[in-house]
């Protein structure tokens, strides 16, 4: 299937489905984390999809794409370190 809109990449669609989970998650979390924790968690995790986005309008540049893909994996990784 050809790739038209960043919809279509499968990169964009489990990371806004992740994004989705966390935030889901995060609700879930003791009163006492719920201002720091999980805002720095929701945001970060939202932040994948939305640099995934950002950089598909940017693709006509090969390296502003790969800028904004290395933002996403840098929000992926404060992701995870927040669930660590």
């Amino acid at each position: 299937m050809p790739i038209r809109t960043y919809r279509d990449l499968d990169v964009f669609r489990e990371s806004y489905a992740a994004a989705l989970d966390v935030s889901r998650m995060a609700k879930r979390f003791p009163p006492v984390e719920q201002y720091e924790l999980a805002r720095q968690l929701r945001r970060a995790a939202r932040s994948i999809p939305a640099n995934i986005v950002e950089g598909w309008g940017k693709r006509a540049s090969t390296p502003e794409f790969k800028r904004y893909l290395q933002i996403a994996i840098g929000s992926c990784d404060e992701t995870r370190c927040g669930w660590n």
